[in-house]
Formats: structure tokens, C-alpha cells, sequence
């Protein structure tokens, strides 16, 4: 159940501090889920994640209760929705092109037409002349240079599928291609 918690944390948070638009009190009202999480009976519970947003729905209802602040009816906003952060993988997505740019030649190629281009594999394979198994290993590769690329120079924040959520540059970051963008 560590584990879990673990995996739930950020996305619960940024779940929460979405709602609540003040980071401290977010802060605040996930330690305050999960301490609830630890009091409450979890026998029959087969689904711990929506077992927690449900004590999250709850627990900022209850915020808002004592609070006495108008806000948006909760229960109308869905409780497994993709907190994907539009805004952060749209700036993000400015630099994929220099990254791909810097890429070994032997992944560059395959890299621009299956990231940027969109090109389904077979069809890359079958335009480059290669077999579709190379192709689908060098593009995994490629994906995986790139993911080590961005972490080097941003920290990004991932949903629980994966979904970009938010992200911070770092300031060693060697990436000057990228200047206009974030990354």
C-alpha cells in the first residue's frame, strides 16, 4: 500500500491544488487525505485510487464548507479526469524538434518521422528500406534518449498514465536550441 500512496501523491496533489488555487492549503488538504486514508476502515475497498480522490472530493468540500467560499460545484468535475496541463505540454512540445535535432544520425531520421511527422512504423520501415523490427527498437532508443534529454534539463511531473502535468527547467541546462521555449 506504500507503494500506492507513493504513485498517488503528486497527481493527488496536483488534483488538489487545482481546486483550491492556494499551494499551501493544498499542501495541507492532501496530508490531510491521506491521514484520513490511514483512519478509515479500508476493508473492501478494491480500488485504493478511487477510494483516495473520493476522500479528496470530500475533504475539499468540507474546505470550502468551513471556509465559506463560493466555488464551483465539485461533484460536477470528474474525479479521474487527465490533469493534463495543456499549457506545459504545449511548451514542451517546442522543443522536441532541436532535441531530435542533436540525436545520433542513425535515430534522427526515424525520430522526425515518427515523432513529428506522425508516420506509423511500417510505414517508416518501409520507406527507409529496414526491417520493422529495427524500426521499432531504434524508435523505443530514440524515445528513451530523448526522455534522458528533457530530464536533463527539465523536471517534468507525470500524471498516473503518464500525462504531462507540470514541469520546472533546471539551471544547468546546456540546451540553447531551445531558448525560445522552456526546455
Amino acid at each position: 500500500m506504500l507503494t500506492e500512496i507513493e504513485q498517488l501523491y503528486n497527481p493527488l496533489f496536483l488534483y488538489v491544488k487545482k481546486r483550491i488555487n492556494n499551494k499551501e492549503d493544498a499542501e495541507d488538504l492532501t496530508q490531510e487525505v491521506f491521514y484520513k486514508l490511514s483512519k478509515s476502515n479500508k476493508e473492501g475497498v478494491d480500488n485504493i485510487k478511487s477510494w483516495v480522490y473520493t476522500i479528496a472530493k470530500n475533504t475539499i468540500t468540507d474546505y470550502y464548507r468551513k471556509s465559506k467560499i463560493l466555488a464551483e460545484d465539485i461533484n460536477e468535475a470528474p474525479v479521474f479526469e487527465e490533469e493534463n496541463d495543456s499549457h506545459a505540454v504545449e511548451e514542451l512540445s517546442g522543443c522536441v524538434n532541436s532535441y531530435v535535432d542533436v540525436l545520433p544520425e542513425e535515430y534522427r531520421s526515424i525520430m522526425r518521422l515518427s515523432e513529428l511527422e506522425n508516420t506509423p512504423q511500417k510505414e517508416i520501415a518501409e520507406r527507409l528500406n529496414m526491417n520493422y523490427v529495427t524500426v521499432r527498437s531504434k524508435i523505443q532508443r530514440g524515445r528513451k534518449k530523448l526522455r534522458q534529454m528533457f530530464s536533463d534539463c527539465c523536471q517534468i511531473t507525470q500524471g498516473g498514465q503518464g500525462s504531462i502535468m507540470d514541469y520546472h527547467r533546471h539551471q544547468n541546462c546546456e540546451n540553447n536550441d531551445c531558448s525560445d521555449s522552456p526546455c
